[in-house]
């Protein structure tokens, strides 16, 4: 049964601590971890907490810290063109593009940076899904070019912590009704 083109949307995840060995990720963990420990004296003045876990038991608005400490990796984002470092194509050509990311702070100590870890969720735009092959993903790239009948396409292969989290099937069939005018 050959299946129906949908609209999907990607999305990863990249788990990022004191062991990750990447510039990149090491920028993040050394950035994130200045920024947990500036921004999260509003939260903990009297440093009575040591955890991120600690303070939100106790401090429900320090789960707001997700957000303030992912704007001190932005940049280093930006930086790599939007692209989600290490989810390339098959060909190993291309990293995969991203619209949206949001990091998501998993555990920091202030007396610990060792405990410090993050995740940085990336979506995707929507890409045109033909086909599953396998555990790849045939896909029609969202700055469509060419022929009105011809995709320039692209295969992605599913791996840990990538995920289809948004699916909208395209072209449903629709009944033709002709009209007869009568003159």
């Amino acid at each position: 049964m050959k299946m129906q083109p949908a609209q999907i949307i990607l999305s990863y995840r990249q788990l990022i601590d004191a062991a990750s060995t990447g510039d990149l990720e090491k920028k993040i963990f050394e950035d994130s971890y200045v920024e947990f420990l500036m921004q999260s004296q509003a939260y903990n003045p009297d440093k009575q907490f040591r955890t991120f876990t600690e303070l939100k038991a106790h401090n429900p608005k320090s789960n707001s810290l997700h957000y303030k400490v992912g704007f001190a990796v932005g940049l280093h984002l930006q930086e790599m063109g939007n692209r989600i470092p290490g989810v390339k194509d098959c060909l190993g050509n291309k990293e995969l593009p991203f619209e949206l990311y949001h990091l998501e702070l998993i555990e920091s100590d202030i007396e610990d940076r060792q405990q410090h870890r993050v995740a940085l969720n990336y979506i995707t735009p929507p890409f045109t899904l033909l086909e599953i092959i396998g555990d790849r993903l045939l896909l029609v790239s969202p700055e469509q070019t060419g022929q009105p009948d011809t995709f320039d396409t692209f295969m992605v292969a599913m791996q840990p912590q990538l995920a289809i989290t948004s699916y909208k099937p395209l072209g449903q069939p629709q009944e033709v009704h002709h009209v007869a005018q009568v003159s």
